[in-house]
């Protein structure tokens, strides 16, 4: 299971680290990996004109031999990349899909 863990965490650091092109004039990108609880983000920090930005880009969380997705506010799809990058889509969960939802997700994906 360790293996498994350690293994989850580089795929899940590689993805979030690409997303550093996200920064703009007015925000920044802050990458926070906790790798105690397992949890990791992708921030976008930053000010425009007198309107602070705190936004949540990514978050996603593992959890037993799980990855759960709990937010992600871009166009890509990281349950794709964590497949190819050989993760069974079956360790992947979006919970930022209503749970009365979830069963949609096995037609779609």
């Amino acid at each position: 299971m360790d293996n498994t863990i350690d293994f989850y965490r580089q795929c899940v650091k590689k993805i979030l680290c690409e997303y550093e092109y996200l920064k703009d004039e007015d925000s920044q990108i802050e990458l926070i990996f906790d790798d105690e609880r397992m949890r990791y983000m992708v921030l976008w920090v930053g000010w425009y004109k007198y309107k602070r930005i705190h936004q949540c880009a990514v978050h996603i969380d593992i959890v037993g031999n799980s990855i759960i997705i709990q937010c992600n506010d871009t166009e890509e799809s990281i349950v794709e990349k964590l497949v190819e990058m050989g993760i069974s889509q079956n360790n992947i969960s979006l919970n930022f899909i209503h749970p009365q939802h979830q069963n949609y997700l096995e037609i779609v994906t």
